[in-house]
């Protein structure tokens, strides 16, 4: 990384779409979180007045309230304040960590369960000559194994980070909460195709019968929550003991109405594009060159530091065949189209416009049919109670007027009572 002291002739305008956007995930942690407080609020009320009319209720109350504020507590430190303030750095060493996120490759992992299902049959025979035949099944989880997907070259095209100090200067806070995401695709539709044939090659393996899988993209070591400092004498409330403190009195989300009165947002996606056949190393990318511009002092990032290349002796790579090339024309609309901003209005020139067609990947596993029908398994524990009787003359009779006819084919003809086997399919 380079550090140059280039300064812009005129100042970034203050108001950017990268400054105090509103985050989803941030929205829902608030609205769960105050409703643990408030739940959390009536129970110590409910249990002061027990107390106080010295109840027979007293026990059942102090174990409510206290199984309660416990999930209240996990709640709360599990939140995003508590990740803000454990992850505080100062404005002018930021750009040393988002280097190191503009430098490091992603990876694209997989985590793969082979498994079965076991069944386990209970046969009760009351006196009366009928059974009760009830059918278990079982997951039974045989390999599980952690993959990452090889590839030949990613390329970095983040573009500007504008750290939004005019902003918080001018609105008297003390931090920026700073959150960073990542976005992960392909650069080309080739690549695309060989994502998919990974995909194929784990159901060829065949394990065993069945196969999940979870997909997972991440820039490694990559740290979401940011608090950064402006420099000013920091308030002596803003530590993480007076969080934690406050979290145990149950006065957390007072906290952080305090806390967030010190602080303005910002949301910044680090991009990443990866292709398994090219490399990236191309014109076409430099205007998404990251680059950061802090307090009017730009940091600028050379193409050996922004783009990785899989060695050579650790990765062949075939150039596409016109089968491969006819095929990823149904892929095409899956590349992303970035597009740099040219400084008009309130975005500087330089920033990627955010464009949701790519902000998000979906990972659809295939996922087998993992039992019969019958026992409408989708990966969970189910199951199954025929009641029968064996008459006289050796059938089975149907004592259940509303069973499927599809379970016919699990009922055995055979006249022992003590013996009924489900038929294979």
């Amino acid at each position: 990384m380079n550090q140059g002291n280039a300064s812009f002739t005129q100042n970034p305008p203050g108001m950017l779409d990268q400054g105090e956007q509103k985050d989803e995930d941030d929205f829902n942690w608030k609205f769960s979180c105050w409703f643990f407080q408030v739940i959390d609020w009536i129970l110590l009320l409910i249990l002061i007045i027990v107390i106080i009319l010295r109840s027979d209720f007293i026990v059942i109350m102090s174990l409510a309230f206290g199984i309660f504020h416990f999930l209240y507590i996990l709640v709360e430190i599990l939140c995003p304040t508590g990740k803000y303030i454990c992850h505080k750095i100062s404005g002018e060493g930021i750009h040393e960590k988002m280097g190191r996120y503009f430098r490091t490759a992603p990876i694209i992992k997989f985590h793969l369960e082979w498994y079965h299902y076991l069944e386990k049959k209970n046969i009760k025979t009351d006196k009366s000559g009928r059974v009760d035949l009830s059918i278990k099944t079982k997951k039974d989880v045989s390999i599980k194994e952690d993959y990452e997907m090889p590839y030949y070259s990613e390329r970095d095209v983040s573009g500007l980070f504008y750290l939004n100090f005019d902003k918080a200067i001018a609105k008297k806070k003390v931090y920026i909460k700073l959150k960073i995401k990542e976005e992960i695709n392909f650069a080309d539709a080739i690549s695309i195709i060989d994502y998919h044939k990974e995909i194929d090659n784990f159901y060829e393996r065949k394990k065993d019968v069945y196969l999940d899988y979870k997909e997972e993209r991440f820039v490694p070591d990559l740290i979401h929550h940011n608090l950064i400092s402006l420099g000013k004498n920091e308030p002596f409330l803003s530590k993480y003991f007076f969080f934690i403190l406050s979290t145990l009195l149950t006065l957390s989300e007072l906290y952080k109405l305090y806390f967030d009165s010190l602080c303005i947002s910002q949301i910044f996606k680090i991009r990443k594009l990866i292709s398994t056949r090219y490399d990236l190393n191309q014109p076409k990318y430099e205007q998404f060159i990251p680059q950061i511009i802090i307090i009017n002092q730009t940091y600028n990032y050379q193409p050996q530091d922004y783009n990785y290349l899989n060695p050579s002796d650790k990765y062949s790579v075939n150039l596409p065949t016109k089968e491969e090339i006819e095929r990823a024309k149904q892929y095409q609309d899956k590349v992303p189209d970035y597009q740099v901003s040219s400084g008009k209005g309130d975005i500087p020139e330089g920033v990627i416009i955010d464009n949701p067609n790519f902000s998000s990947y979906k990972a659809n596993p295939r996922n087998q049919k993992p039992a019969p029908t019958i026992f409408n398994q989708k990966n969970k524990h189910n199951g199954l109670s025929i009641s029968v009787k064996v008459n006289q003359n050796n059938k089975v009779e149907n004592n259940d007027a509303e069973t499927d006819d599809s379970l016919k084919p699990y009922l055995s003809e055979r006249t022992r009572q003590s013996d009924f086997n489900l038929q294979t399919q």
